[in-house]
């Protein structure tokens, strides 16, 4: 089957940028930000009512649960159903204190059982990290038990990493890998610092071609990423547009 594809974008995109990845026809848009409080919620959600009003494209809202309470969470996602989304992306969060036993959803497969319990109609989707330890393994069959109904992967620059997770997997729920485009060396070695990891030697070969930005370059490398990940049995591709239009159509083209 051909790939699928879905775009991340962040709510400080231009119209220009979004209206080009909504000529690329995803299935879906994942719109996400630095903070996930009711002010960044409106925010997404001017974005997903142009989508909405433009397209028929999905609109994935990111909603974390370390740091709400149950009457939060029903407040944004009812406020996201009065704007006709009915989908989301349910993370845990990035850590608030020490003490998790204060906390309400201290992992993300609590969000995702509250939400399923109290919206049965909303679709959720779940994260998945690639080389993922028995522990992550279990995490994640706990969050498909309990209702996501897709997935989406970290992002990683080795193509290994995801040719090894999909050789290792055992889920039948839809996994759409995350994909970083690789577009300077200051970003990339920025993301490799983010997620702790080495570069592999075509990378590393890349960053030594180039005093900084990596052009065309940048894009065959990240197409050929998606070919050999599309050759091992992927299905579905997530990639963070990093609210680019036109480099994320040339990634496409490539492919």
């Amino acid at each position: 089957m051909p790939l699928q594809y879905s775009f991340e974008i962040t709510p400080n995109i231009d119209l220009d940028n979004l209206d080009g990845l909504l000529k690329l026809n995803p299935e879906f848009i994942s719109i996400t930000d630095r903070n996930h409080d009711m002010d960044n919620l409106l925010q997404s959600i001017q974005i997903a009512d142009y989508i909405h009003a433009n397209s028929s494209v999905d609109v994935v809202i990111h909603l974390t649960g370390i740091d709400k309470d149950e009457k939060r969470v029903q407040e944004m996602i009812d406020l996201m159903e009065e704007h006709g989304i009915h989908s989301l992306l349910a993370l845990r969060g990035d850590k608030i204190s020490q003490n998790d036993t204060a906390v309400t959803f201290p992992h993300a497969d609590r969000l995702v059982e509250f939400i399923r319990q109290q919206y049965p109609h909303v679709n959720i989707v779940g994260t998945c990290y690639l080389n993922s330890s028995d522990e992550e393994m279990k995490w994640l069959r706990q969050k498909v038990e309990k209702g996501c109904t897709k997935l989406i992967s970290q992002f990683s620059f080795d193509v290994n990493d995801y040719v090894d997770y999909l050789n290792q997997i055992q889920i039948d729920t839809p996994i759409w890998l995350g994909i970083m485009p690789v577009i300077s060396k200051s970003q990339a070695q920025r993301m490799l610092n983010l997620t702790h990891s080495t570069a592999p030697d075509e990378l590393n070969a890349l960053m030594n071609q180039h005093e900084d930005e990596f052009g065309e370059d940048g894009v065959q490398y990240t197409a050929g990423m998606i070919d050999q990940i599309k050759q091992a049995g992927a299905n579905h591709i997530h990639l963070y547009s990093l609210n680019n239009a036109s480099n994320t159509k040339k990634i496409i083209n490539k492919i």
